[in-house]
């Protein structure tokens, strides 16, 4: 009777001991799906973040009123100058911002005809950007621009400042380096102070050219070959672009050593990037040229970094004023600087 007692109460003991492992084991188990169902709901609560659709791009404006991004040319530096300082009345470029002073040019070719330089000088302009030569659009051919010598001898003659640009249509570095080889043919042993630029274009009259598939890389590579010969006779180099071909054809990263010359019609500077010189207008009258002639001015910094270049005073330029639109063309290249039509497709 005893034994039997004794069995039972182990019996009972472990049962009771069985139950308690039970109700702990249990006990843990609820806790852990508490705190899972709460860890659960914590990440729920924090959306996971999604990729930037924007990274690495930049909002810029379209020429044509709006905005649109585009890939960030991180060796460049923003525009510093104050957009809403700028105006253009009656033709004439202006800024009321205290960092920097406009100084009034033009740019022309052999299509301007005959210029009576003093007049033009008499009018105000302080510099000229002349067309040395230019590559036609669909054979080819290399050509001098037949004013060329009678322009930049009646510019420096008048106490212009001269710079010089040559119209380009190469498709691979070796043509690049023709181009550059004739620039620095035509403007020997004249005062050039002013950037030697490389103007290409891509042609926008409907008409099949040469350029037509041309890369941009490619594109890119021939300014650099262009720049580069020009610097090592000791010019200053430059590129030529409007919107479209500097965001969508060149590589811009690639120029943060070149002077540039943004063609951009309008009141204002829409260039993201900083540039030197700014083609405001294709229409501009000027005294001494018969026509339609396209608009220049030249920022010249007035802060601690300007440069004893950047001493040359704001132009008086009363006697320009503002026509109706037509740009230059060629020969050949009919297109001519086509910035107009380019921007109108944006």
């Amino acid at each position: 009777m005893w034994y039997c007692y004794e069995v039972m109460k182990k019996r009972i003991l472990s049962l009771i001991a069985i139950i308690l492992l039970l109700a702990s084991l249990t006990a843990i188990l609820v806790v852990l799906v508490i705190r899972n169902v709460r860890q659960t709901e914590t990440e729920a609560a924090e959306p996971t973040p999604t990729a930037d659709p924007y990274e690495g791009l930049v909002e810029v404006s379209d020429g044509a009123g709006g905005t649109m991004w585009v890939a960030e040319a991180e060796n460049l530096t923003p525009f510093s100058l104050d957009v809403t300082a700028f105006s253009v009345t009656d033709g004439v470029a202006a800024y009321s911002g205290d960092d920097a002073e406009l100084v009034l040019g033009i740019d022309v070719s052999e299509h301007q005809g005959t210029i009576d330089w003093q007049a033009v000088a008499d009018a105000g302009v302080k510099f000229a950007i002349i067309r040395c030569g230019w590559r036609g659009y669909s054979g080819g051919s290399l050509n001098a621009d037949t004013l060329f010598q009678e322009n930049v001898e009646g510019a420096l003659a008048a106490g212009l400042e001269v710079g010089v640009y040559f119209f380009s249509q190469a498709i691979s570095i070796a043509e690049a380096a023709e181009e550059a080889l004739l620039t620095l043919e035509l403007i020997d042993g004249y005062d050039i102070t002013l950037p030697v630029f490389f103007d290409w274009e891509q042609i926008g009259t409907g008409e099949a050219a040469r350029t037509d598939n041309a890369n941009g890389n490619t594109i890119t590579e021939a300014c650099l070959e262009f720049c580069q010969l020009i610097e090592s006779e000791g010019y200053e180099a430059g590129v030529y672009a409007y919107l479209n071909l500097a965001y969508f054809t060149y590589d811009l990263n690639q120029f943060e050593d070149l002077t540039i010359w943004m063609g951009n019609p309008g009141s204002w500077p829409e260039f993201y990037y900083d540039h030197t010189f700014w083609q405001y207008s294709f229409t501009g009258s000027v005294d001494g040229i018969e026509g339609d002639v396209d608009m220049d001015v030249m920022y010249v910094r007035t802060d601690a970094t300007q440069t004893d270049e950047d001493t040359t005073e704001a132009a008086d330029s009363t006697a320009v004023t503002e026509e109706t639109a037509s740009p230059d063309t060629d020969e050949e290249d009919t297109a001519g600087e086509a910035v107009a039509a380019q921007e109108a497709e944006n």
